[in-house]
């Protein structure tokens, strides 16, 4: 663990500016409660933890912790305009790649808050000279599942079960359900909704996600995975109104491999795919017919410095299997839909790009539209394995960046 400390912290002359422990001379604490420090000595205790995966098999990276004096309000369950917790007041940090934290907090009764995009973990915490300062894994690992008394919030998912994509597994392992000893979802144990690419069977059709707008906007991501196509062409390209309008209120989609029509067809500018990119068929830029293998130069430090902790794999030589489809190019396009700090410029990113059977083109795109966001992926995720493997790791990290708000860094700088 991290260093003890307890200590004196100068609160005299700060003002209401943030100096990275939250402390400050009267400022609101922005949830409704006023964190004020009236005396010009406080007596600190120099709290240290890690944030774990809710399967605590992983550490996660760029976690928010914070303190507060009020219980944060409820996370909507439907898609949102989700803006960045205020953190006016509260002493708080982001967790480094090894999940761990530190954070010099005020002696007294607290609630402490763990965030990472809309998992979210609550628990009570009282802070006096003395005591242990390690705080349990246990109070800041993110929740599997959403509980009544609202201490524990996840996601809300809405997930089309097909193959050979099988991100439904991949969650299962996350924590957000039980997996057996092949890797497989343990049928009724996922805490998210299930809808079947083939009809019948115990779950919904992929249709019924279209059966009203209502039905779209109560989740805040969807997974449109490979192979779920069976749908048909035209039935996605006479949905394209619902899903810009869902993504543009808030919600984000995965979307991956030889269906990229389904973030194609919607938002067609801002990918260029390999040869036509005419929204007439779901397999968007194929570039072959039989799996390709490739390795991948990740681009992202964040991602990089967590992939060195959680794999042995190199972050300028990880493995990726099962591709399909290629990406030319992606493009800025100045649309009025992009981050207002980009003046509404659209900026695709490249999260991970391929350095060997087809070098320079992304493997791992994602982009801004108004308030949600798109992530493509031209490979699958199936490995059929119990373990995560290194580009689920990498499909993993991206999932969770892309459900958080932006600019969170600057709540630290």
């Amino acid at each position: 663990m991290l260093a003890i400390a307890t200590g004196l912290a100068l609160a005299a002359g700060c003002g209401t500016a943030d100096d990275g422990t939250g402390l400050n001379d009267g400022g609101s604490a922005g949830d409704g409660s006023t964190d004020r420090f009236d005396a010009s000595v406080i007596e600190t205790v120099t709290l240290t933890g890690r944030v774990m995966a809710p399967s605590g098999e992983f550490p996660i990276s760029g976690a928010l912790v914070y303190f507060t004096t009020s219980a944060p309000e409820p996370i909507p369950s439907g898609v949102y305009d989700y803006e960045c917790d205020d953190m006016q007041g509260k002493p708080h940090t982001l967790t480094n790649p090894d999940g761990t934290w530190s954070i010099d907090v005020p002696v007294g009764s607290w609630t402490l808050v763990t965030r990472k995009g809309n998992f979210r973990r609550i628990r009570t915490l009282d802070v006096v000279t003395g005591m242990d300062p390690s705080v349990p894994e246990e109070q800041t690992t993110l929740p599997g599942a959403t509980t009544p008394d609202g201490l524990d919030t996840i996601p809300t998912f809405g997930v089309v079960k097909t193959s050979p994509d099988l991100t439904y597994n991949l969650l299962g392992k996350f924590g957000m359900g039980q997996v057996d000893g092949s890797g497989e979802l343990i049928a009724g144990s996922e805490q998210f909704d299930i809808y079947a690419d083939s009809a019948g069977g115990a779950y919904p059709h992929t249709s019924a996600l279209f059966d009203d707008q209502s039905v779209l906007n109560s989740y805040q991501m969807i997974y449109l995975p490979c192979f779920s196509s069976s749908v048909g062409v035209a039935f996605v390209n006479n949905n394209v109104d619902m899903l810009r309008e869902y993504v543009s209120a808030g919600g984000r989609i995965y979307n991956s491999c030889t269906v990229s029509l389904w973030s194609e067809s919607a938002f067609p500018d801002y990918i260029d795919f390999y040869q036509g990119d005419g929204a007439t068929k779901f397999d968007i830029g194929r570039r072959t017919n039989a799996a390709y293998q490739t390795t991948g130069d990740v681009l992202d430090d964040g991602l990089g410095a967590w992939l060195s902790v959680v794999t042995s794999e190199s972050p300028s030589s990880v493995p990726f299997r099962n591709g399909y489809v290629t990406i030319d190019a992606t493009t800025e396009v100045d649309d009025g839909h992009g981050l207002e700090e980009d003046n509404g410029v659209v900026k695709p990113y490249t999260w991970v790009e391929d350095n060997g059977s087809y070098p320079g083109s992304p493997l791992m795109v994602t982009y801004n539209y108004d308030a949600g966001k798109v992530f493509y992926s031209v490979y699958e995720t199936s490995e059929g394995s119990p373990t995560m493997t290194p580009q689920e790791l990498v499909l993993l990290y991206v999932i969770l960046e892309v459900g958080v708000c932006e600019n969170i860094d600057d709540i630290i700088d």
